[in-house]
């Protein structure tokens, strides 16, 4: 009998085991319905497409950009501050204006201030003004036929060609921008000597005024730069005040260039990445190089890094709503299906070139996972994607239902593979406050954790820490979902519903069992007990200590452990 029982046992056993086994080969093989959607040769190159597609580049193309909502009103002849967080598309938005922009054979010049973030004041305003006559010619040169260009005939004939309309222009362009560039390699010690020269009665024309010449840059600078008026004078003083005194002829030049190329956009990007104190200083030079020239300014930048204007004697800078508007990229999980909507036709759009079916590649949970774990930012948002697929690969195909695509334990742990880089950004984006809000991200955590809720409620007239989590919300660590939320029993309180970043989450080790969208009912997100204050926060008078249930509010169902939030 005890033979005859083990026998039958290890005949099942058996059984079992050859079960899972041909269940894992039918989903690999392609047999049931079940094939293994992530291990196709087109998914591999989806990946490949993904990494490009995280980057805006003047050679990208248009194929995967999918405009922003709200975004065409930076097409308008006006100047535009273009802000949205890390990853959001402001130089995606930018380089599909560039492109618009070309199009028309309309000058576009662009700026990428975080090539000069190390350079300090005034050489990074230098570089930019230099990088502008530069573009302005190079615009102004395509205009022109090639057996027309400067030097084609000597070139190519060795004899000197017949003088174009606007050879003189061209030239002054290139004069402009070679004296620039003996200003921007010149230390910042040395003193400047340059010439002013009145050209008007022997030049007619095109570049006919007072032209500026540097002469000297070897002298140090001793106590105050004299200075001298006079045109036939040498003129003595810092980098600086030799750009105030030749912005006219810049902005002379500008006009008449805009007039050939009928105008166009200078596309300042990433100014974010410049001291928060000369932003302003490049800003308001700029402004006053192109006003009123034909040609405006686009500028990305994250909103809460940038500072536009510094009022003073005089103000310097660009005020949004007087000198230019402001275009918003941020979507946020406020709206959380048309976010979805957005985000995903993007993707939809980057796998189309590899005949991959996004639906078909992400169960609908880890498709809403996404979303969340981005927090609505699409180069995260693309990111995440190609991270997830790259987890479901690694993890390979079980016996669990769905283990076929990619799921939601696949998404969380990209997600937290992601979350170094952030806290990178946070020392970067904001050096001063950086351990304080280290500090609180891990204060939210723990809240998180104890509640088993990813989403927690702060109330609104506890400023300071509002402000805190505002910033986090800008550095992507918290996402807003619900403004000016009430609570039962709280009289005429507001709180606002705010979401801990996935990543974060992931990256403790903190998903499984945990809340994530519950908070879209209402009665769900209003509880006491999801209530965040934290005592490291002046004003706040709060603690990390549960907060006592609320009998007359809507209590939180306890998160059953599903194959998509295991860890």
């Amino acid at each position: 009998m005890l033979l005859s029982a083990s026998f039958v046992f290890g005949r099942k056993m058996r059984h079992e085991l050859t079960k899972r086994q041909e269940v894992a080969r039918e989903a690999l093989m392609g047999t049931g319905g079940n094939s293994v959607q992530f291990a196709t040769v087109e998914v591999t190159q989806l990946l490949k497409d993904l990494q490009e597609a995280t980057r805006a580049t003047p050679f990208g193309g248009p194929q995967s950009y999918v405009p922003p909502k709200g975004g065409e009103i930076a097409e308008a002849n006006y100047h535009h501050f273009v802000f949205g967080q890390r990853g959001s598309g402001k130089s995606s938005l930018l380089r599909h204006l560039q492109e618009q922009v070309t199009t028309h054979d309309r000058a576009a010049v662009w700026i990428d201030q975080e090539i000069f973030a190390n350079l300090s004041y005034p050489d990074v305003l230098v570089s930019a003004v230099h990088e502008l006559i530069k573009g302005a010619r190079e615009a102004l040169l395509s205009k022109v036929p090639e057996t027309q260009k400067p030097g084609f005939f000597k070139r190519v004939f060795g004899a000197k060609e017949p003088a174009h309309p606007i050879a003189a222009l061209a030239t002054s362009l290139a004069e402009a921008a070679n004296q620039l560039e003996r200003l921007k390699f010149a230390p910042l010690d040395r003193k400047v000597q340059w010439t002013v020269s009145d050209e008007a009665g022997s030049t007619v024309g095109v570049g006919a005024g007072v032209k500026m010449k540097i002469v000297s840059l070897d002298a140090k600078t001793e106590g105050t730069a004299k200075l001298s008026v006079s045109s036939s004078e040498v003129v003595e003083g810092s980098k600086e005040q030799y750009l105030e005194r030749a912005l006219t002829n810049f902005r002379s030049l500008i006009v008449e260039t805009a007039k050939v190329t009928g105008g166009g956009f200078v596309f300042v990007d990433d100014l974010y990445q410049l001291r928060r104190d000369v932003q302003p200083l490049v800003l308001g030079y700029l402004h006053r190089l192109v006003k009123d020239t034909g040609v405006w300014l686009k500028i990305g930048s994250i909103r809460y890094s940038t500072v536009t204007f510094k009022p003073g004697d005089p103000p310097r800078g660009m005020q949004i709503g007087h000198d230019a508007h402001e275009v918003p990229l941020d979507r946020g999980l406020r709206h959380f299906k048309s976010t979805q909507e957005f985000l995903e036709q993007i993707l939809s759009k980057v796998a189309s070139e590899s005949g991959v079916d996004i639906k078909a590649l992400f169960t609908d949970d880890a498709r809403k996972r996404l979303v969340l774990a981005a927090g609505g930012v699409a180069r995260d948002y693309l990111r995440l994607a190609s991270g997830s697929i790259t987890e479901a690969r690694n993890r390979g195909v079980s016996e669990k239902t769905g283990s076929h695509r990619v799921i939601v334990e696949d998404v969380n742990k990209a997600a937290g593979l992601i979350s170094p880089t952030k806290f990178d950004d946070l020392r970067k984006d904001e050096p001063d406050e950086a351990l304080e809000l280290e500090k609180l991200v891990r204060q939210i955590t723990e809240f998180c954790r104890e509640k088993k809720s990813a989403y927690f409620l702060v109330a609104t007239d506890e400023a300071v820490l509002s402000e805190q989590i505002n910033k986090l919300q800008h550095l992507r660590f918290t996402h807003l979902l619900v403004e000016s939320e009430t609570i039962p029993d709280k009289g005429s309180q507001r709180f606002n519903v705010w979401l801990l970043d996935v990543a974060e989450l992931s990256a403790q080790r903190a998903t499984t069992g945990m809340d994530f969208l519950k908070w879209e009912k209402r009665e769900n997100r209003r509880n006491r007990r999801l209530i965040f204050s934290s005592p490291d926060v002046p004003g706040t008078g709060g603690s990390l200590a549960t907060q006592p249930d609320d009998p007359g509010s809507a209590s939180v169902l306890p998160e059953q452990p599903t194959l998509d939030d295991s860890e």
